[in-house]
């Protein structure tokens, strides 16, 4: 499983949603996760803070070996 960090603010421009009031309810941190092989995303996470994120990404990565 491969990861691709992602920030609210740069999906909301993709998406072209340009309300401010637009926060995804304060889950802003998030990480894409992404198939091998293909490169495709096949989950995403959302997190409140940095350190949740990276905590999450650290635990996966831990559990896969």
């Amino acid at each position: 499983m491969k990861y691709e960090l992602v920030h609210w603010q740069d999906i909301k421009k993709d998406m072209k949603i340009y309300e401010d009031s637009d926060n995804n309810n304060g889950f802003v941190f998030g990480v894409n996760l992404l198939d091998e092989d293909s490169n495709e995303v096949v989950d995403v996470q959302w997190f409140k803070s940095e350190q949740e994120r990276a905590e999450f990404v650290w635990h996966s990565r831990r559990a896969r070996g």
